[in-house]
């Protein structure tokens, strides 16, 4: 039996999650609430946060070996990930995906590190003339949303549905 887990601080993770499940008809658990998932083989969908994917060691140590391990990140990006899997110790199935950001969305502390971040962003602009890069500043003032079902071709295919 196949479970899927996630962990979720602004939703991306959680409605991959919920993707998965209504695709692949496995059960679906936050992790507050995955008891039900311990026995099973199981597909962690969790946020990254400064290349660290948040609550992996405790799943790791609750289920012990994950047969998945789905990173959510703002972007998504080949070197990213090799990086994400190093700094993680990722050997299981390792997929990543392009998340959502909206600032109104985050509270306490990561919108204080996010606002931070987008303005160190835009005080280097100011010294560039790079279109592309004042793009980028403007989906992190607006907000973006990568999050759809064709991004999880990938896990699908690797699951066999």
């Amino acid at each position: 039996m196949v479970s899927i887990v996630y962990v979720s601080n602004a939703g991306s993770s959680k409605r991959y999650a919920e993707m998965l499940a209504e695709k692949t008809g496995y059960p679906c658990y936050a992790y507050a609430d995955s008891n039900d998932a311990v026995g099973t083989e199981v597909i962690f969908i969790s946020w990254v946060m400064a290349g660290a994917v948040q609550g992996i060691s405790e799943a790791r140590v609750k289920f012990g070996t994950l047969k998945a391990v789905v990173a959510v990140g703002m972007m998504k990006s080949e070197s990213q990930d090799a990086a994400i899997k190093e700094k993680n110790d990722i050997s299981e199935a390792f997929f990543s995906l392009a998340g959502a950001f909206d600032m109104k969305k985050l509270s306490g502390m990561y919108k204080m590190m996010m606002g931070m971040m987008v303005k160190m962003i835009k005080a280097k602009l100011k010294e560039s003339d790079d279109p592309k890069a004042k793009e980028v500043v403007e989906k992190f003032e607006e907000g973006f949303d990568m999050v759809s079902e064709e991004n999880l071709s990938e896990i699908l295919g690797f699951l066999g549905k």
